[in-house]
């Protein structure tokens, strides 16, 4: 998978991205929405915030995509 800073980033590190947005996103709606933080909250976002931090840098990076089939040439036909 080719990282979002390559010139053509694919399709799952945008996806990455994207998830990774929306979970902070809605760590946020949920803050804004509590008048006070209590320990249910604050374990969600400790639960989010480093989940939603894991997919940002891993579309960042890139996973290597795995080898075309070569599997499936037959040799020698």
């Amino acid at each position: 998978m080719n990282g979002l800073t390559s010139s053509t980033p694919s399709r799952s590190a945008v996806r990455l991205t994207v998830s990774g947005f929306l979970l902070m996103m809605i760590q946020s709606a949920l803050l804004l929405m509590s008048p006070t933080l209590g320990e249910d909250a604050g374990l969600l976002i400790w639960i989010l915030t480093p989940l939603a931090f894991a997919a940002f840098v891993t579309a960042l990076i890139g996973v290597p995509e795995p080898p075309e089939a070569h599997w499936r040439r037959r040799h020698g036909r």
